[in-house]
């Protein structure tokens, strides 16, 4: 009995010490959990002061007003476009490819009173361009930000935003004038934001420039040396009527350059002899085969090219001149050798003034309509090599020679 009451007392006590070792356990833990988090909240500290020393952000106050805050101020925008690498035309599929590099600048007022070295894009203002003829995907794009303080004559912080980028483009061909096209291969720049909030011109202190010794379709075409700009607005690309600005930066390309001489060699085969006559066939049929070659290499357009002019005039002559063949051949059943060869000579002269007369007109035409936009090109290179040293020589472009127009 005095056993039983034994044992019934000490089981009070062992469950207290079970009780008391739980405890004990339990405080241990919380003293290793306390441990753990202080030296979390001292690495995220130690984190926040190199984020603070690296100057992606002034301060933890001013991030949170950084993310929120928005321009009240048309901020400016000053683009510059250079064509790093022009690497093949496409007249079929209208679009070009190319590598591009984009430096955009704009005044940052909030980077004033600070040292900051690194701009975080996520925090800070951008203007968030983007290219809207771009036909597809870019097959390389990468953007990076600088931050220049005390910049003459910017009354601000100066940010840059360097934007090397390589895709295919987008250009509505010109090809009345085809096989002597003079073509403009733009980049158009514009903006998420509306044209109440960014102002995009093109830059003051640098002009936009294409490398003409790294283009790589220099077979068919040949490169001018000026880049033009020409500002826009559109509305097409969004859902909503807001209003966005477009900055059109253009290089210009020309196209490098005749079957129906050939239909005057006939005349040296005798009149009474069926090869003439072949011959004339023969190059008809190629004009017609030429034609074909050439449409495959040209988009479906609604008008006729000048070389689509120059080849339906070509067979034209040609069909002409198969007649003229079929007649010689027909009156030699009916009249002497002599009378045929005087004939035959007559037409041959008619044939060919009507041939020189055809190329004359054909030429002024070209002259006046064609080539006239090739030597607007070479005046234009004139332009932009003169504002090219102007520009070196004041630092910045002058009004007389800012204004550009599109032609």
């Amino acid at each position: 009995m005095s056993q039983m009451n034994g044992a019934e007392a000490n089981e009070p006590s062992q469950k207290e010490g079970y009780l008391a070792q739980v405890f004990r356990q339990l405080v241990h833990t919380l003293e290793r959990n306390n441990v753990v988090m202080e030296q979390v909240i001292e690495q995220l500290g130690q984190g926040d002061r190199k984020v603070q020393k690296s100057g992606s952000c002034i301060s933890t106050a001013s991030c949170s007003k950084a993310a929120v805050i928005k321009r009240g101020e048309k901020v400016t925008v000053e683009l510059k476009v250079a064509f790093m690498k022009i690497s093949d035309i496409d007249t079929v599929n209208q679009q070009f490819e190319a590598d591009i590099f984009i430096q955009a600048k704009w005044e940052e007022p909030l980077l004033d009173e600070t040292h900051v070295t690194e701009f975080d894009p996520m925090v800070m203002w951008t203007p968030k361009l983007l290219i809207m003829n771009l036909d597809g995907e870019f097959s390389f794009s990468r953007s990076t930000f600088n931050i220049h303080y005390d910049v003459h004559p910017y009354q601000h912080t100066l940010v840059l935003q360097l934007w090397r980028c390589r895709g295919f483009f987008k250009e509505n061909l010109e090809l009345e004038h085809f096989p002597v096209d003079v073509q403009d291969l733009t980049i158009s720049v514009s903006t998420e934001r509306s044209a109440e909030e960014v102002n995009l011109i093109e830059d003051q202190y640098a002009l936009s420039s294409i490398d003409t010794k790294t283009f790589l379709d220099a077979a068919e075409w040949n490169v001018y040396k000026h880049v033009e700009t020409y500002r826009d607005k559109t509305t097409i690309e969004y859902a909503s009527s807001t209003v966005h600005p477009i900055l059109h930066v253009q290089c210009r390309v020309a196209r490098k350059l005749l079957i129906a001489s050939l239909t005057f060699t006939n005349f040296a085969i005798e009149p009474e002899a069926a090869d003439r006559l072949a011959v004339t066939i023969t190059l008809f049929l190629t004009a017609v085969a030429f034609k074909f070659v050439v449409k495959q290499s040209l988009p479906t357009i609604s008008y006729l090219t000048n070389l689509d002019i120059y080849v339906l005039s070509a067979q034209m002559f040609l069909t002409l001149h198969a007649a003229q063949n079929a007649s010689i051949k027909a009156l030699t059943r009916f009249s002497t050798a002599d009378k045929v060869i005087v004939y035959d000579t007559y037409s041959m002269i008619s044939l060919c003034v009507i041939f020189v007369m055809f190329h004359i007109i054909f030429g002024i035409y070209l002259h006046l309509t064609a080539t006239k936009r090739r030597r607007h090109m070479k005046e234009k290179d004139r332009f932009y090599k003169e504002k090219k040293q102007l520009l070196e020589k004041y630092g910045v472009l002058k009004p007389n020679i800012e204004v550009v127009t599109r032609k």
